[in-house]
């Protein structure tokens, strides 16, 4: 990734957002990529009279601003309680707002960072946004029902009968940003508020007894989710960082470990968190590469979702090994394996690329790849509109994960193996054909949707810019089938990027790509 360059002068969202500008005209590049979540326009301050990049310019805006200030400040009157705010400016008894920072004296449990949460109906609306979005994804684990009914209760910010305070915040910013009408609520003031509690609560789990199941479970579940919206917002140091957080707090809890059926209402729940680490993990993997935050080196006897048959089996080693028994069908165990295969596959590539290949682990794969794309619910079924809108699109997202991991086990030999470039094309076909179903099945899409589409489009610009080199007119009738596929693709992602910057910032990459071999080609 190439580094934002300073420019002279930073637009007024970089400026708000305290982010490096290049000050690229007409749209800098980190308002490109990164569009604000206010919709704000790229603009850059102008003082009349200076130029823009002199410093008398810049000491005439302070001036101005500090201007602004006192005179708001002169103006003070008591704050609007359609604003949320970082310190606690409302007296005792306030009938809109509950404090965030007034805890009960008998919960143990103060929350650090003060604020007032929403009024009630946007309290409502943030949290249904939230569960509309990640109720039965992979990337939520809790029962939703019972989450909104506590998160819900007229009781006060950190109550041990509510979710924790971080988890409580993530929810309001995921809610925040699916729901534009919830402005004045900026989404960046919910993420302050994440940041400043997830320390606290997991302060919590490290209790010198046994630890607090229930906040374990939740303080697990806020890394997940804030994880989840630094990969949406492609920003990887601080994603991989909760990821690797909420990975450390599974491992040392022993999520890994089956544990005999003991009535505990919690048991689905663990492992569930247990996997929503793990394919979460294999997201950023398959966004960014290595290193994994999941030691698969240590045993895993995990049941996967739905299923506890496995006692003792070593779960993911069984599936790799092909001795995996089927389990239940669910569309999200589909997924979390097939993201499985593509994290081990990455892991075999990146190894296999600083020493000798080992083609005994080479085959053991693409036999595993192979064999478990045949028990996949077929891909043609699922373009149509036969199953409910959620398990489509993990059925989806599935096939298109096996089908990346068919093409970057076998695309440094397609290079010279006729057999690996059909291996390779032929999943990019498959790969097309599962996103544009994925576009039509209604849902907001998930931001890995973009590193899958890069992989096909790969696929595609190698196979024109070696097209371009052999002047036939059966490669120039191949050359317009494979731009016809790589057009059809970028449409695709061009009507997903709106929802996730990690998906506009890998179409902006396709886009370069394929404008490099249109070049190649026009001069060859």
């Amino acid at each position: 990734m190439v580094p934002i360059q300073r420019g002279p002068r930073a637009c007024s969202n970089c400026r708000r957002r305290k982010i490096k500008c290049d000050g690229a005209r007409p749209k800098c590049s980190q308002c490109r990529l990164r569009p604000p979540r206010s919709k704000m326009p790229c603009e850059y301050p102008r003082i009349d009279g200076w130029p823009e990049d002199s410093q008398a310019s810049e000491m005439l805006e302070t001036i101005q601003t500090l201007r602004a200030r006192v005179a708001e400040l002169e103006r003070y009157a008591p704050p609007d309680p359609a604003r949320i705010y970082l310190q606690q400016p409302y007296a005792a008894g306030s009938e809109s707002l509950r404090d965030f920072g007034e805890m009960s004296l008998t919960t143990g449990r103060s929350s650090p960072f003060d604020m007032p949460e929403p009024p009630s109906n946007l309290m409502v609306n943030l949290i249904d946004a939230f569960l509309n979005r990640f109720s039965g994804s992979t990337h939520f684990f809790l029962d939703a029902s019972t989450f909104r009914t506590a998160a819900l209760l007229p009781l006060p910010f950190g109550h041990q009968s509510r979710p924790s305070p971080a988890l409580l915040c993530v929810a309001y910013l995921w809610g925040a940003l699916l729901l534009p009408s919830s402005e004045p609520y900026d989404p960046e003031v919910f993420l302050a508020c994440v940041l400043q509690n997830i320390l606290h609560d997991i302060s919590g789990c490290e209790a010198p007894s046994a630890p607090n199941a229930k906040l374990v479970l939740e303080t697990i579940q806020a890394q997940v989710l804030l994880s989840f919206y630094y990969l949406d917002t492609a920003q990887p140091v601080q994603g991989r960082i909760h990821a690797a957080g909420a990975a450390s707090l599974a491992f040392s809890t022993s999520l890994n470990e089956f544990r005999p059926q003991t009535g505990a209402p919690d048991e689905m729940q663990r492992v569930n968190a247990f996997w929503a680490v793990v394919t979460l993990n294999n997201f950023w993997v398959a966004a960014y590469g290595g290193p994994s935050a999941v030691p698969y080196g240590v045993r895993i006897d995990t049941p996967w979702p739905g299923s506890v048959s496995n006692q003792g089996s070593g779960s993911i080693s069984s599936f790799l090994s092909g001795h995996d028994s089927q389990g239940s069908a669910l569309a999200i165990t589909y997924l979390i394996k097939s993201s499985v295969l593509l994290e081990r596959i990455l892991a075999f590539v990146e190894r296999a690329g600083v020493g000798p290949a080992d083609s005994t682990a080479f085959a053991t794969l693409d036999r595993r790849l192979h064999t478990f794309q045949a028990v996949l619910p077929p891909l043609s079924p699922l373009l149509q509109a036969s199953q409910a809108e959620q398990e489509r699109a993990l059925l989806l997202i599935a096939h298109a994960l096996v089908d990346t991991a068919v093409v970057r086990l076998h695309m440094r030999a397609a290079e010279s193996s006729a057999s690996a470039r059909v291996k390779c094309l032929t999943a990019a076909s498959r790969i097309v054909d599962a996103v544009r179903g994925y576009a039509g099945v209604g849902v907001r899409p998930d931001p890995i949707i973009g590193p899958i589409c890069s992989t096909a489009a790969r696929v595609y610009t190698t196979e024109l810019g070696a097209l371009a080199m052999t002047h036939s007119p059966r490669a120039a009738s191949k050359m317009r089938e494979i731009e016809d596929r790589l057009g059809g693709l970028m449409s695709v992602m061009t009507s997903l990027a709106g929802y996730s910057p990690l998906i506009e910032r890998c179409i902006v990459d396709v886009q370069a790509a394929y404008a490099g071999v249109h070049g190649m080609a026009a001069t060859g």
